[in-house]
């Protein structure tokens, strides 16, 4: 029995049990999904490989359980990427994974999310079937897009098999400079910096501000003259912890998502995407006064976790209606990632 099959006939059995049926790769964002009990978890660590990858027309097609860091070995062999820039957490971190949360690095306002790169991708459904959507073409209107409703679901609107990607060369030159400053300081050179060309992160964190050139050697020059006094060039290593969030911090994880030039809150980590995305670490809920952005619940700290619920905002209710309307029965455990807003 091929891994395919083998994975239908596991949720198959669990439909048949009335099992909640929760997906899993390498277990490296178990955090954004906890198990509860009576869940069948399904896990694709071992539906490995690449299906097929042709360089000349930029896109791969591997499955959900191939190692994150396995893919970036084989687009680097053929000079290219993964533009995104999706955070790992760790070595075990699938391909699955990456789609399911759909969370991308600080590549994501200049180069776009990981939504935007999937092609198509093979789902076992709730019903137990096995549905392609998409395909392997930049261009490809066949369908409901249902691809792109799987990302950012975490398993909750099925069970990924294998992904389609649109992947891109290697930038020529990649450089990163920093500005040490204070958080408001580096709030005001965010705003200034953010049309900058070639301009590929935007990062504050570790009391400096980070920014990413990535282009054609030729260009870099103009690019640093650009740049406001006082930047000076770095590795990316703390590009890379924001991305992974690295933080070395106390309390829960927050995720704050708003206008960049919002208030600054006290209990900041990190802010990210140009100012649009915060990473604030509190034992407590938090809300800042007046604050515009939305503020959700993310990885726990040493205290006892806050009561996951449906988010109140547009997103939330949105997300409960697609689940309602494409797995009704509930055959997939629900995303307790509808955290409330604050």
């Amino acid at each position: 029995m091929d891994a395919t099959a083998t994975l239908q006939r596991l949720v198959r059995q669990a439909l048949t049990l009335d099992q909640p049926i929760l997906p899993e790769g390498g277990g490296t964002k178990r955090f954004l999904r906890p198990i509860t009990a009576g869940v069948q978890v399904v896990s694709t660590a071992e539906h490995q490989g690449i299906l097929h990858y042709h360089p000349d027309e930029l896109v791969i097609r591997v499955r959900a359980g191939t190692r994150l860091s396995d893919l970036h070995e084989t687009l680097r062999e053929a000079g290219q990427c993964l533009p995104c820039d999706p955070p790992s957490f760790g070595a075990a971190s699938t391909v699955g994974g990456m789609v399911a949360s759909g969370l991308a690095g600080p590549s994501r306002p200049y180069v776009g999310g990981v939504r935007d790169y999937v092609l198509g991708m093979t789902v076992i459904l709730p019903s137990g079937d096995v549905a392609t959507f998409g395909g392997d073409v930049m261009k490809n209107v066949a369908g409901y897009d249902i691809s792109r409703l799987n990302v950012g679901a975490m398993g909750s609107l099925g069970l990924i098999l294998d992904v389609a990607l649109k992947v891109l060369p290697n930038p020529e030159r990649v450089q990163a400079y920093r500005l040490a400053c204070a958080a408001p300081v580096a709030q005001q050179q965010m705003l200034l910096q953010r049309r900058l060309p070639g301009l590929s992160a935007c990062a504050y964190f570790n009391a400096g501000l980070l920014v990413r050139y990535q282009g054609s050697e030729q260009a870099r020059p103009a690019f640093e003259k650009a740049l406001a006094p006082g930047f000076e060039p770095v590795s990316g290593e703390d590009l890379d912890r924001v991305r992974d969030l690295a933080f070395d911090h106390k309390g829960h994880l927050w995720r704050w998502d708003g206008p960049v030039d919002a208030a600054v809150n006290d209990d900041l980590v990190a802010m990210d995407w140009g100012g649009a995305l915060r990473w604030l670490a509190a034992d407590q809920a938090i809300k800042a006064a007046d604050d515009p952005g939305a503020i959700t619940w993310f990885r726990q700290g040493e205290a006892p976790a806050p009561e996951l619920g449906i988010r109140g905002d547009g997103v939330g209710l949105l997300q409960q209606r697609l689940k309602q309307t494409l797995d009704p029965k509930g055959a997939f455990i629900d995303y307790p990632a509808l955290r409330p807003v604050l």
